[in-house]
């Protein structure tokens, strides 16, 4: 049973209260039960099933598992070991930031006395020691860890030694993990320990280069390996075929480079090893930005077949935003804005709004009047364009105004994208 003399149960935030719950159900001698989890946090079962409910969800969203009940009532994980490894590895760092406290007096206290069950070498997990292996690691790789990455490093490695773990990595999987500058340095681990008498086999050391691999930001200045030139190279080609589709050039391409790299090196890996990222922008680049959306899919479109992948729609749609950050940054311009003038038939409008966000790659924001108010009043401040389904006329001072009939004709949508995009 974990002890709870190290939380102030009076304070403890929702965030914090899954943080506990989702690492007592990686803890494989731990025994969790709903009282248990009462008992931990210091709530009521009412809000203890509202965690185990919220945790559920979001760990099915992000690692595709599941918490389930036995007949007992005890509570387990399930799902893949590598999906748990990852699980582990993020609400740790969460849990860092959150309950530092819960990780050394409660987290940690439970590795340590499992291990004290097994026939590991104490020269192991000695905290001396592992201080002395994580600077090695760190020089190895010539990166310095942070404080709080080294004590996920210590509490991490402690948990490998006191669980063996029987990851079944793909071999595209696998294959990425060696190709890796983090590979050889988990061989060099899985060396230390086999001299003290602790087998770890290849997957495991794949397991071991994937954390390294999370914990890092990779940077473009600093490629190791001819893995990481590779994906330079298929960056700079995917630059290249987005300006053939859309029509623009990037004059820093150096800059967009450096971006595109850090965020595909790990968007890559997250699609590997389905990790899920945030869902709640995916809707409104579809809707606000399909031109973007879509000439970014057809531009990625050799990158994915290079890799063996398919992006979710929630990386494509930031793999779109950093193209559409740039195309704002190269043209020196701020959103357009767009006035549509609305009036009896929404369905209507909704088809301009449509088309007209189909004209440009470029962000634009639109506001809506009233066909009589716009009249009366004539557009607010700062509109660059009106555009609207229905014949009106214009008053006495107003941005210049397109009547829109569906569909858009040539000449119209060239007045419209030399308005927006000059």
């Amino acid at each position: 049973m974990m002890s709870t003399h190290s939380l102030d149960m009076s304070v403890l935030s929702s965030p914090q209260r899954r943080c506990h719950l989702l690492l007592m159900l990686c803890l494989p001698e731990s025994i969790v039960t709903v009282e248990s989890v009462c008992q931990l946090n210091g709530v009521d079962h009412a809000v203890t099933r509202q965690d185990i409910a919220e945790v559920a969800e979001e760990i099915q969203r992000y690692h595709h598992l599941a918490i389930e009940q036995d007949e007992l009532g005890a509570l387990h994980l399930c799902g893949t070991h590598v999906d748990q490894r990852l699980c582990l590895l993020h609400n740790l760092r969460r849990a860092l930031r959150l309950s530092p406290g819960f990780i050394h007096n409660d987290f940690s206290s439970a590795i340590k006395r499992q291990l004290q069950t097994l026939p590991v070498d104490k020269a192991l997990h000695d905290e001396h020691n592992l201080a002395a292996l994580i600077q090695y690691c760190a020089l190895h790789l010539d990166r310095e860890f942070s404080a709080r990455d080294s004590q996920l490093l210590q509490v991490w490695l402690r948990y490998a030694l006191a669980w063996h773990c029987q990851p079944d990595f793909t071999a595209q999987q696998m294959h990425w993990l060696k190709g890796k500058s983090e590979f050889p340095l988990a061989q060099a681990i899985a060396r230390c320990w086999s001299k003290r008498g602790y087998q770890v086999d290849v997957n495991e050391v794949a397991l071991l280069a994937l954390l390294f691999s999370q914990l890092h930001i990779p940077q473009i200045h600093t490629p190791l390996s001819g893995h990481e030139r590779q994906l330079i190279q298929s960056v700079e080609l995917l630059i290249q075929r987005f300006q053939a589709l859309s029509g623009m050039v990037f004059s820093n391409d150096a800059g967009l480079s450096a971006q595109l790299y850090t965020h595909l090196a790990q968007a890559l890996e997250r699609t590997l090893f389905s990790i899920g990222i945030d869902h709640s922008l995916v809707d409104d680049i579809a809707q606000q930005y399909p031109r973007l959306l879509r000439t970014t899919r057809e531009a990625i479109a050799a990158l994915e077949q290079q890799y063996r992948v398919q992006f979710t729609d929630e990386e494509m749609g930031l793999i779109a935003i950093i193209f559409g950050a740039w195309l704002i940054q190269e043209s020196a311009l701020q959103e357009k804005q767009v006035l549509l003038l609305i009036g009896r038939d929404s369905e209507l409008e909704q088809q301009v709004e449509q088309q007209l966000r189909e004209l440009t790659l470029l962000p634009l924001t639109i506001k809506y009047q009233d066909v009589a108010d716009f009249q009366r009043h004539s557009a607010p401040k700062g509109i660059a364009l009106v555009i609207t389904p229905y014949a009106t006329p214009l008053p006495l001072y107003s941005p210049p105004l397109i009547h829109a009939e569906l569909p858009l004709g040539e000449h119209q949508q060239r007045s419209i994208r030399l308005l927006l995009e000059s």
